[in-house]
């Protein structure tokens, strides 16, 4: 005759054991969701490449614009932008890849125009405090261009933004705000945006060898409307090829 074998009685845990793992099991997923979003942040400022502009020959146009790149590069990629514009941060990575194979290749320069929209009244101020900061010590305004980003991405996008980087740019910023008040190179900017059609942050635009710029055109159709894919403005550049 076989033997039975008992069936395992099930026990149900304590109610107050049930409750802990609840709780366990929550604080788990909050631990998961957390580190998702430092992972998203990280991946957001990781956009900013400190130091791209560093090895470019840099220079300034008739009209006080920012330029880098190969003085001989026969054209120019215009952004208009603000540092607070999640568009222009989203559009980081494209001009970052387009900096590293046109721009430090020597085929094409970058200029860049502050336009603020998403900044407003701030990002006209800081504008013009970071020229005052260039006429101190070249190149800061290149190196601010990164470093504002990052810290715009971050959320730490204010009045006092430039004051917090002046150790970082080697600057004093006392001295930045006694030019600031007859500063106007925003306000260049903005005129050129608008003589271009630009309504809007990132802007893309071009300029010839000869000075003269317009919009991008490819297929016979103007891109006039927010930041062009690289795909574009690769394609764009194969005429210089």
């Amino acid at each position: 005759m076989e033997k039975s074998i008992p069936r395992p009685v099930k026990v149900n845990p304590p109610k107050n054991n049930r409750n802990m793992m609840i709780i366990g099991a929550v604080a788990g997923i909050a631990v998961i969701i957390a580190i998702v979003f430092i992972v998203i942040s990280l991946n957001s400022t990781n956009q900013v490449a400190v130091g791209k502009f560093d090895s470019l020959p840099q220079s300034r146009l008739p009209d006080g614009g920012f330029v880098v790149g190969n003085p001989n590069a026969p054209v120019t990629i215009i952004e208009f932008a603000d540092y607070a514009c999640s568009h222009c941060q989203e559009y980081l990575p494209t001009m970052n890849r387009f900096i590293d194979e046109y721009v430090k290749t020597g085929k094409a320069k970058f200029e860049y125009r502050i336009f603020p929209t998403a900044g407003g009244q701030i990002t006209e101020y800081i504008g013009n405090v970071l020229v005052c900061m260039e006429a101190q010590k070249e190149g800061t305004f290149w190196k601010a261009n990164e470093l504002l980003f990052r810290e715009a991405m971050a959320g730490n996008y204010d009045g006092n933004i430039l004051r917090n980087l002046a150790g970082e740019l080697g600057v004093n910023y006392a001295d930045a705000l006694n030019c600031v008040q007859n500063e106007t190179q925003v306000d260049t900017d903005i005129a050129l945006g608008q003589q271009l059609g630009v309504t809007g942050t990132p802007a893309i635009r071009i300029r010839n060898a000869d000075g003269t710029a317009g919009p991008l055109v490819l297929n016979g159709q103007a891109q006039n409307t927010g930041g062009p894919s690289f795909d574009a403005l690769s394609q764009y550049m194969t005429q210089f090829n």
